[in-house]
């Protein structure tokens, strides 16, 4: 009897340890699935990008999830803030940061957030040109509008676009003064000028907060 009653003891304890392997290894696994992407952006800056870089996050991914942008070229002080005209911007994705296409510099303005139908775009431009940028199933995503002129060689007749990764998916032709203004200022300014913070531990987990 003593033997049956070890032999059950030792098969019960061995099959409970079983339990606790394999209910432990998929919680682990389910924690690393479940990183945000707020997260997995502050270990990139820590690991991947300067001290002397800075970044800034913004909803213009996929369903307005969070991207990460880099400032590049030359930065600008205003009202006290470090803004950009230019940035390289990273999605988190399927658990992996992507490196997406820049939002280069467009002209005189400052990069500022828009947004419409609730979607939010970066935006930059000048006085007779605006470019937005957002990003979509995986997809950069722009909308650029001209004013166009009858002065020769002023007419942007096909730079009226939507683009996606770069190829022209849409074109407006051509856009006298108003219709421009009408596309241009369909969009509400959310921020003037985005700031930007520099790439410091203190900042970094500002992030998650």
């Amino acid at each position: 009897m003593k033997t049956k009653k070890i032999t059950s003891f030792l098969f019960t304890f061995a099959m409970t340890t079983l339990l606790l392997l394999f209910t432990t290894v998929p919680t682990q696994a389910a924690k690393e699935k479940t990183q945000t992407p707020e997260q997995a952006y502050t270990q990139f800056l820590s690991k991947k990008i300067g001290q002397n870089k800075y970044f800034q996050i913004v909803n213009i991914g996929h369903k307005n999830a969070p991207v990460l942008i880099i400032g590049k070229g030359q930065k600008e002080v205003v009202n006290g803030k470090t803004c950009f005209r230019d940035c390289k911007v990273y999605a988190f994705s399927d658990g992996q940061i992507k490196k997406m296409k820049a939002f280069r510099d467009y002209g005189g303005r400052l990069i500022s957030l828009k947004e419409k139908n609730g979607k939010y775009y970066l935006c930059n431009g000048g006085s007779d040109f605006s470019s937005l940028y957002t990003i979509k199933k995986g997809k950069v995503i722009t909308h650029e509008y001209f004013n166009c002129h009858s002065a020769k060689g002023a007419d942007c007749t096909d730079r009226s676009v939507f683009k996606k990764e770069g190829k022209i998916i849409k074109n407006f032709g051509y856009l006298k003064a108003s219709k421009y203004e009408k596309r241009r200022d369909s969009y509400k300014t959310m921020e003037s000028a985005v700031p930007f913070v520099k790439n410091t531990d203190s900042n970094r987990q500002l992030i998650t907060k």
